[in-house]
């Protein structure tokens, strides 16, 4: 089973009506489908560049683009009619390419490090109709790049550190039409930049850590025009901070694991104004689910699920939450209320303690995503063995849904984001419509092929096999 992270919400459409109180709301077009591109294996091409909306029809490889060998793909976003991803072609190595959707309009749009080598981008965002990206190429190490999806438009944006051993642009996140990200100018080590696409005007935010320390910043994500993230002073240890994008803006919220201990927030999540994250206040407490509204005061510790005390290690305390999902004012995830029956259960949570409460607690829960619309997870019974469970936040809507592969035996299933896109790093669910999310799914007779689900059971359904008969199309 992959046991990939999904971290992000689902994309939501609104529609409202104007005029005055006699007016009706005119009628919304239903939203069409997308056309999302993905590596998948025919049998015949190995992985290659493929698209799909969410039907057999419209389900088609877009272009061989290293014969015979992995074209080792990774989505990285959408601008506009384009389509960005990374691509090997067995001659440049795995560099930065384009697709409109045809085989024409699929080419590569920059050679970065130039030759047979590959670059390596760590961390990008979407702002406007920019990609920005971090890359690395042998003459100026990695730095900050953005392309508008040609190759002229395809440039550095600055050379943030001089010289080939710059080795450091990360954790990009987009907030207010500007880019935020974690940079190493060779002299402040690693702080926080922000850049407007211009060389003048991407610039040092704040020096969090003082003189050669490095702040470490990571886990960044945007909320409310604020952004969130976890970083180091050099006194505190690695904590939660917070900024509005100016120097004064820029602080720590809490010093959870007082001291020079660390609490090492991650995995954060935004839901209903608040961020929800993984933290350790100490060493017998563990990692467990902790909340913040900004505000030292309001960050919190949800619930110690696991209250069984070992303090030889955090991880041992822990009550090793993962999947974290928000749908619906609910937080949803898996952990284990007692290491020493290593049971994983499915939980939910409105942000209060009395509202954290378990919902599944057969063992071996090991997958858990969101739809959009719907939250679903691997759950096991007698009949099914682990099948498609789903889940409305209540134990009586904690029910079966669907035996893909029929029977006792395992179905194994996964959001396809997760291992193939990255159109961006919070959101790795892929929808060809409002919440009718991509899918890979295993069924003995034809493999591991491309589905899709609404969380319903009629509506998880197999799109294509791709790779005939009992091929794998996609890695499981």
């Amino acid at each position: 089973m992959k046991s990939w992270y999904l971290l992000g919400a689902a994309l939501f459409l609104t529609a409202c009506g104007g005029g005055g109180s006699s007016d009706r709301a005119a009628p919304v077009p239903a939203a069409g489908p997308t056309v999302k591109f993905f590596p998948a294996n025919n049998g015949v091409n190995n992985f290659q560049l493929w698209k799909t909306d969410g039907t057999a029809a419209g389900t088609s490889m877009v272009k061989v683009i290293n014969t015979g060998e992995n074209a080792d793909i990774e989505v990285l976003g959408s601008l506009g009619d384009k389509t960005v991803f990374l691509a090997n072609d067995g001659i440049h190595g795995k560099e930065l390419w384009v697709t409109d959707g045809t085989e024409a309009g699929t080419n590569l749009l920059k050679d970065i490090h130039v030759g047979a080598s590959s670059t390596f981008i760590p961390s990008f965002a979407i702002a406007g109709n920019t990609l920005y990206f971090g890359a690395y190429d042998a003459v100026n190490g990695t730095e900050l790049w953005k392309t508008d999806g040609t190759a002229a438009g395809t440039v550095m944006v600055k050379d943030i550190q001089p010289g080939a051993n710059a080795d450091g642009v990360s954790s990009l996140v987009s907030m207010g039409g500007s880019v935020f990200f974690s940079a190493n100018d060779g002299t402040a080590s690693y702080e926080l930049w922000k850049t407007d696409g211009t060389a003048a005007g991407t610039v040092m935010v704040v020096e969090i850590a003082p003189g050669p320390l490095s702040s470490g910043i990571s886990e960044m994500i945007s909320v409310d025009g604020m952004l969130y993230f976890r970083a180091s002073d050099g006194t505190s240890g690695v904590e939660l901070w917070k900024s509005d994008g100016t120097a004064a803006g820029t602080e720590q919220i809490k010093d959870i694991a007082a001291g020079a201990s660390s609490s090492s927030p991650n995995n954060l999540v935004a839901m209903g104004g608040n961020v929800y994250f993984i933290a350790a206040e100490s060493t017998g407490q563990g990692n467990e689910l902790w909340r913040t509204d900004g505000t030292e005061a309001g960050t919190v510790l949800v619930k110690n699920i696991n209250p069984v005390v070992n303090n030889s290690s955090i991880n041992n305390s822990s009550s090793k939450i993962r999947y974290l999902n928000a749908l619906d004012d609910k937080l949803y995830f898996t952990a284990r209320p007692d290491p020493t029956g290593n049971v994983n259960e499915v939980w939910v949570s409105d942000g209060s303690e009395a509202g954290t409460l378990p919902l599944f607690d057969a063992d071996n829960v090991h997958y858990l995503m969101s739809t959009g619309k719907a939250i679903l997870f691997s759950g096991w019974d007698v009949t099914n063995g682990h099948a498609m469970w789903t889940t409305d936040g209540t134990v009586a809507g904690t029910v079966f849904l669907k035996d893909i592969e029929p029977g006792a035996a395992d179905t194994d299933f996964y959001a396809l984001g997760e291992a193939y896109f990255r159109e961006n790093d919070a959101r790795p669910l892929v929808e060809v419509l409002p919440g009718v999310a991509l899918i890979a799914a295993y069924r003995s007779d034809i493999g591991v092929e491309l589905w899709k689900t609404d969380g319903t059971a009629a509506g998880t359904q197999l799109i294509k096999d791709i790779n005939p008969d009992q091929g794998n199309g996609f890695d499981l």
